[in-house]
């Protein structure tokens, strides 16, 4: 992928209903919505009861999270490249 590419990918924003669509698993100890607003809350670093004032569809959502969210979709991504070996991070690669 050319570098020019992965740059127009990275400003697409990303709404939240997406995010969840992509990344939320199903859950049958947690309704779908409490599960959004937990990974929604991890990937911002903002507070559950914020997200949840954002409305049922998220629609009273701040602009600059759909930045955060696409971020925070890029790595995922790259984790799962990095989990499936397709990607391999250096031996001094700082650790969680």
């Amino acid at each position: 992928m050319d570098r020019h590419r992965f740059d127009r990918i990275r400003n697409l924003p990303l709404e939240p209903s997406d995010y969840c669509r992509r990344w939320v698993q199903p859950d049958p100890n947690r309704s779908y919505r409490k599960a959004c607003i937990h990974a929604i809350a991890q990937a911002t670093g903002l507070s559950p009861h914020t997200i949840k004032d954002w409305g049922h569809n998220f629609h009273r959502r701040p602009t600059y999270v759909l930045r955060l969210l696409r971020y925070a979709d890029l790595i995922n991504q790259f984790r799962q490249l990095q989990t499936q070996g397709i990607v391999t991070l250096p031996p001094n690669f700082p650790q969680e």
